[in-house]
């Protein structure tokens, strides 16, 4: 399933990927759509005061949320420890999501039951590497939900769709807001595809 990153309701095979950054609620939560909470990390940088304020006002719609991303660092694993460490006593009572970025396939997870989904981040080369396909079998081991960042087109969404289990697993990508209704269709289109699992799937990312 595709998470969103826009306001309006699209459907029941979409769900939307949110952020303080929509300035409130959007429609589709608000009318039942899953969805999941954005940092912001990698693109303001997380602010925790808005952040959190912003996820009061949205506790209403808590029983339909897949996860919140706890804040990361972009390309630097062990930095994100540190900041799950800080942060994650902050989630209490929603799901959360600790963010894998380079290097995570070398080090060890935070305590399974502080977390409850993994989000697959970091740089485009580590994404399609074997270590971010190392870190979601570990998770996935552990029962997590599993969300991947930055997806855009059918070579990047074909890669983790040929894993075991990937019909269970969500992703995102911000091509909608350029192209809306190509991408609408392009993704139906995507998510009706048979799934081949075990297919061996280059490790070239173009296009995402």
């Amino acid at each position: 399933m595709f998470l969103v990153p826009t306001g309006g309701m699209l459907g029941s095979c979409f769900g939307m990927l949110t952020s303080p950054g929509h300035r409130g609620i959007p429609a589709g939560i608000k009318s039942g759509m899953i969805w999941a909470a954005d940092n912001q990390a990698y693109t303001k940088g997380f602010m925790g005061d808005e952040f959190f304020e912003w996820l009061d006002r949205a506790k209403e719609y808590r029983n339909t949320c897949l996860f919140v991303a706890c804040p990361d660092v972009v390309g630097n694993a062990r930095k994100t420890l540190e900041l799950f460490e800080k942060w994650h006593n902050r989630f209490e009572g929603w799901p959360v999501a600790f963010v894998a970025q380079d290097g995570q396939e070398n080090l060890e997870f935070p305590p399974s039951d502080q977390w409850q989904a993994l989000f697959i981040g970091g740089s485009t080369i580590w994404k399609m590497s074997d270590g971010a396909i190392e870190c979601i079998r570990r998770a996935q081991a552990l029962g997590k939900h599993i969300h991947i960042g930055r997806v855009n087109y059918f070579n990047r969404y074909q890669h983790f769709a040929s894993l075991e289990g990937s019909e269970r697993f969500t992703c995102d990508g911000t091509r909608i807001r350029f192209q809306r209704t190509q991408t609408i269709k392009d993704w139906q289109k995507y998510m009706e595809s048979p799934k081949q699992y075990g297919l061996f799937v280059s490790n070239s990312d173009s296009p995402g």
